[in-house]
């Protein structure tokens, strides 16, 4: 299906031009003598409130512009280490103001010798943006001594399946994770077990991308998840550190430590975070299939005892050569260490009789570690034009060999006899990406940003499954193979930000990607072989009507390629009558999405739609009822159509107390093909996602937070409805260097995941119940720390300091 959306864009365009005018601000920042300050923080406030609107550096001459600003009162305040903070007198802005020149903010000097530096700040737990929603960890109570898909459940439009490690977000998969911007390439499910331990103690935002442009890869249709850990730029040396301590299913820790050194030409910056969390998992699943008259049923319950032990850290610096050119270099990596210990039970009844009784205890251990490093370079060739480049270089391997002893039993409960079984498998990746950006601006009005990118990935898969047979191990060659695949994408990109007028900017732009992939092993030579190109255009269009009123529009296309695993047609043993298996027949899937939004002060309105051809439904299933065995494999189906309207209103009680309200209503179709014969999978359901934020005297504070999903679609399944209730509070010890949290997370207890397929004409059935995590009471302690008798820096700007905003696109 094809979506023109030109004529949409006239339209638009048309009907909107003339509708308001902006303002743009502009001053010095100087200190008492009248010298300009370098660097200085200029933040644009409501007068009305004090809410920050815009956020900008001083130049090397001091001055500082704020573009593009409604009609309204404002104040400005400056700041700088070593000086008293200063604010401007109110300034007001018209329909017809124009430029505004609001004079000189004058800094003066500490009469003391600086014995504390404090930046407070309170942003709300969620937060609205044109094409994307922030959620700003640091500033929740509750997220402290989580992890970060703890976090991801609690968020506004996600579904986490931890049975099938994948994610969605509203109901679309293929979602792609960023760490500060940059892609985690290794299998969706390793991202997730990355995630399940990886602290949220080190997080500053994460941000859900639903219309990201054309700079961005075009990867995934449902979008991106950017997680952006915490970074300091201030100068002298800082950080903070944090320890938690609780219990759940069993006792929970979790510490994290982030430091930052700037003194001149030099940025150097780190962390390292460290978790141990025991789970309990119990877990059912049913299924029908009828055989030539006989109904055979298998009931399957599971308890799993496993813990995760994950630790991850992170080392950079940046490096001034010339007042325009930085150069920098990033090491990172993780280790994340699973094992499992699980009683699982099958009984199989043949019209309605119990027939065999199965009973399976497994050992698994699962450990995944990765590193990677990165070389950049940035070179200003004047304030208006750049040029980033990017060297990356990333190693995965995941190690995974579990152990399973089969007792089978007759109807009445006799033992019949024991069965051993090891399976294991190897997944080393490794992947190298180059890419180079470049923008400049080409007029008052006109900017242009433009960019190459290669990446280079090379997999292996060896999975095998061993039988023990006279008290020797038998490899059984159908489940056993090794399957190597290399991929090379290369990517070209523009993207022009247009000022069509005081009352309108649009952005335009267009990718092309070409796709070589080819699957093997050492004895059959490409299964898969495949050579592609697309285009991928995409246009955003923003008009503010008023002050208080503004309209957004965006198109975009994207798309989703098989993963390495879904491809490789290996057969994973799961129990004697479940596997997981590859499908290399899978085809990349495309999407096509418009989006509008109002916005009414500080409340969104956003209206979705997106046509996905060949979307990818994970984990489908497939039951042979001659042998009765279930496969489930990633599959491609005819289509999928989804509507989305969400709302976010913020509302502000008072002074101490602020809400946040979320609300996405969606309806979905899924066009499903089983076994060649189509069927049709129709849902409307909602999310509410909420926080409560209530300041209490004597530096106290609570928060309140949930989410509830009524009746919902994944893969080919409906899902019934859930939720989880949150609780935190939050004490700030002394001189607001310190903060001790509680938290409570599922207060009402543990969400349950009862999904379902019920498809008669099809002879499939299936359910399942699924609990993945228990009610888990915490308690973090945080603590910064830092030279607070910095040394005022020189007066000399450095070419460091003009970067920052490189930096600081990673917070």
């Amino acid at each position: 299906m094809k979506i023109s959306v030109y004529p949409i864009i006239t339209v638009i365009a048309f009907s909107l031009q003339g509708l308001f005018a902006q303002s743009k601000i502009s001053g010095f920042v100087k200190d008492e003598d009248g010298n300009a300050i370098s660097q200085a923080n200029v933040s644009l406030l409501k007068l009305k409130d004090s809410s920050v609107i815009k956020e900008i550096a001083s130049s090397n001459a001091g001055f500082f512009a704020f573009n593009n600003i409604a009609a309204g009162r404002y104040i400005i305040t400056g700041t700088f280490i070593g000086f008293k903070q200063a604010y401007s007198t109110p300034i007001s802005t018209s329909k017809s103001a124009g430029h505004i020149n609001s004079g000189t903010l004058t800094l003066s000097k500490q009469t003391a010798q600086l014995n504390k530096v404090t930046v407070t700040g309170k942003k709300q737990m969620f937060e609205q943006q044109i094409d994307r929603m922030v959620i700003n960890v640091s500033s929740s109570i509750t997220a402290p001594g989580s992890t970060v898909l703890e976090v991801l459940e609690r968020s506004p439009g996600i579904v986490v399946d931890r049975q099938n490690n994948t994610l969605s977000m509203n109901g679309k998969n293929g979602v792609v994770i960023m760490i500060n911007g940059k892609i985690s390439r290794v299998p969706v499910s390793s991202v997730m077990q990355m995630l399940a331990g990886m602290s949220a103690g080190n997080i500053e935002k994460i941000e859900l991308i639903t219309t990201p442009p054309a700079n961005y890869d075009a990867e995934g249709n449902a979008g991106f998840i950017n997680i952006v850990l915490k970074n300091n730029p201030q100068f002298g040396t800082n950080g903070s550190y944090s320890a938690t301590a609780g219990y759940g299913r069993g006792f929970v820790s979790a510490a994290s430590v982030n430091f930052n050194y700037r003194r001149e030409k030099v940025n150097l910056y780190g962390d390292c975070s460290f978790s141990r969390i025991p789970y309990s998992q119990d877990i059912t699943f049913y299924r029908k299939v009828l055989n030539q008259g006989t109904a055979i049923e298998n009931y399957l319950s599971t308890n799993r005892d496993a813990q995760r032990t994950f630790i991850d850290a992170r080392m950079g610096v940046d490096y001034e050569l010339s007042k325009k050119t930085i150069v920098g270099a990033l090491i990172s990596g993780y280790d994340s260490r699973w094992t499992m210990n699980a009683q699982n039970n099958t009984d199989i009844f043949l019209n309605q009789k119990l027939d065999t009784v199965l009973k399976i205890t497994n050992h698994e251990l699962h450990d995944l570690y990765n590193y990677g490093a990165n070389l950049n370079v940035q070179h200003n060739f004047s304030a208006d034009e750049k040029l980033i480049l990017n060297i990356d270089y990333v190693h995965y391997k995941d190690h995974n060999p579990t152990d399973y002893l089969n007792s089978y039993f007759n109807g009445t409960g006799d033992f019949l006899y024991n069965r051993k079984t090891k399976s294991g498998k190897e997944t080393p990746i490794t992947f190298w990406v180059e890419n180079a950006d470049y923008s400049k601006k080409l007029g008052k009005k006109l900017t242009m940003e433009a960019g190459i990118k290669a990446t280079f990935s090379t997999f292996t898969n060896d999975v095998g499954v061993d039988r023990e047979k006279d008290n020797r191990w038998v490899t059984d060659n159908s489940l056993t193979a090794k399957y190597s695949l290399k991929e090379r994408i290369t990517a070209a990109y523009t993207t022009f930000n247009i000022t069509i007028n005081d009352k309108m900017s649009a952005k335009v732009g267009a990718r092309y990607e070409y796709t070589n992939s080819n699957l093997g092993t050492a004895s059959l030579k490409n299964i898969v072989d495949r050579h592609y190109g697309n285009l991928f255009p995409s246009f955003f269009l923003s008009n503010k009507i008023s002050e208080k009123n503004s309209i957004n529009f965006s198109y975009s296309r994207r798309i989703t390629r098989p993963t390495f695993n879904d491809m490789a047609p290996f057969v994973y043993f799961v129990d004697p009558n479940t596997f997981f298996s590859g499908n290399p027949a899978l085809q990349p899937s495309i999407a096509d999405a418009v989006k509008t939004d109002y916005i009414f002060k500080k409340w969104v309105f956003s209206l979705s739609y997106s046509f996905e051809a060949r979307p990818i439904t994970n984990f489908s299933p497939k039951v042979d009822p001659a042998t009765n065995t279930q496969t489930l494999a990633a599959e491609n189906q005819k289509n999928k159509k989804t509507a989305a309207l969400t709302l976010s209103l913020p509302i502000t009680i008072n002074n101490r107390w602020k809400m946040q309200f979320n609300f996405i209503g969606t309806w979905q179709q899924l066009n499903a093909i089983y076994k060649n014969d189509p069927f049709v999978i129709e849902q409307k359901y909602f999310n509410l996602n909420t926080s409560q934020t209530i300041n209490l005297p004597k530096d106290y504070s609570l928060e309140l937070s949930g989410y509830y999903i009524t009746p919902t679609v994944f893969s080919v399944y409906l899902v019934e409805g859930f939720g989880s209730v949150n609780f935190g509070m939050q004490k700030k010890l002394k001189e607001n260097k310190g903060t001790l949290r509680f938290a409570i997370s599922d207060v009402l207890g543990p969400p349950h995941y009862k999904l379902s397929i019920n498809q008669p004409t099809q002879n499939l059935a299936v359910k399942g119940d699924l609990q993945f995590v228990r009610t888990t009471f915490k308690l973090t302690f945080t603590h910064s720390f830092g030279n607070d008798k910095v040394k005022e820096r020189r007066s000399r700007p450095t070419g460091s300091e003009e970067e920052k905003q490189r930096v600081n696109a990673n917070n």
